[in-house]
């Protein structure tokens, strides 16, 4: 974890986080299948869905997940990561209160000493567009 702190309290990663318009979501990297956790979330994601930063700390991107949501996109997600690429795409996911929203959405792994540590989301609610 002194890995994600040092890259999610610098200076850099704030001013960027604090000032975007859009959603950022940081998840951790993993080897095992339990899902990527977010460990931080900006208010940009909060003022998107309606959940707070401590609702969704330790739970997957899944959360926002639903019927709707479009599962060959979230395969390529899964797939243009496993491959180390940065994925873009869109599809519906859901806020707390359940409503649907169009998203569109780019992750791309943050390496570190030759590996991926994190993932680094960046999302925009599109369905006025």
């Amino acid at each position: 974890m002194k890995d994600s702190r040092e890259f999610l309290d610098s200076p850099l990663f704030q001013a960027l986080a604090d000032l975007s318009f859009d959603s950022v979501m940081v998840t951790e990297a993993t080897d095992d299948r339990g899902g990527h956790k977010v460990i931080f979330v900006n208010q940009g994601f909060t003022d998107m869905t309606g959940y707070s930063a401590e609702e969704v700390l330790g739970q997957t991107p899944g959360i926002l997940q639903g019927p709707k949501t479009d599962k060959a996109v979230t395969g390529r997600l899964a797939e243009d990561l496993r491959q180390g690429r940065t994925f873009h795409g869109s599809t519906v996911n859901y806020r707390k209160d359940g409503s649907t929203f169009d998203i569109e959405w780019k992750v791309t792994p943050v390496m570190r000493d030759g590996r991926v540590t994190q993932y680094l989301a960046v999302q925009r609610d599109i369905s006025g567009q």
